[in-house]
């Protein structure tokens, strides 16, 4: 019997993302930047670091998987001065959903978050002001709401003394 894990269909969807960066990328570019853009110039070289980095990643082993951001990680975020946290996952553009946590990989914000490492401190900038996060954690969004369907959501003894004294963020938080 030939079983299927979760991470099987992450490594399907990366290579998808591989397909359609590289063979596509002129057309992707196209759809949200103007020719002469340097902001499209920085993505296209941001989009070359990521399709290595993906490549890489493909032909090691799954634990690696979940060590970098790419496009369809969900990460948790704490805010390194707040003391909160924030469930993030980067998307493809066509499926940003902001209010539900989803953000595209080439919002502002998910460009700075795209390829950190997990336990990486950075400084991103948001429109009102730029913040010291830490990236607490990364998976893979199906990979969770498999996990989250066959256990309900709770917390156990452990996860509930490692968050108490942290906040959960959302909305209302400046990503």
């Amino acid at each position: 019997m030939n079983r299927r894990t979760p991470l099987d269909n992450c490594r399907e969807m990366l290579v998808s993302q591989l397909l359609i960066l590289g063979e596509e990328k002129r057309t992707f570019l196209d759809a949200y930047f103007d020719v002469r853009s340097p902001e499209r110039v920085q993505l296209d070289k941001q989009l070359m670091a990521y399709t290595e980095r993906v490549e890489q990643l493909l032909a090691g082993p799954d634990e690696l998987l979940s060590s970098v951001v790419l496009i369809g990680s969900q990460i948790e975020l704490e805010y390194v001065d707040f003391h909160t946290l924030d469930r993030l996952t980067i998307v493809m553009p066509e499926e940003a959903d902001p209010d539900e946590g989803q953000i595209s990989f080439l919002s502002p914000v998910g460009r700075q978050l795209l390829l950190g490492n997990k336990g990486e401190i950075r400084a991103i900038s948001t429109p009102s002001g730029s913040m010291k996060i830490r990236i607490a954690s990364i998976g893979w969004a199906s990979e969770l709401n498999v996990e989250q369907v066959q256990e309900p959501d709770r917390l156990d003894e452990t996860n509930a003394n490692t968050l108490q004294d942290l906040s959960r963020g959302g909305a209302d938080h400046a990503l």
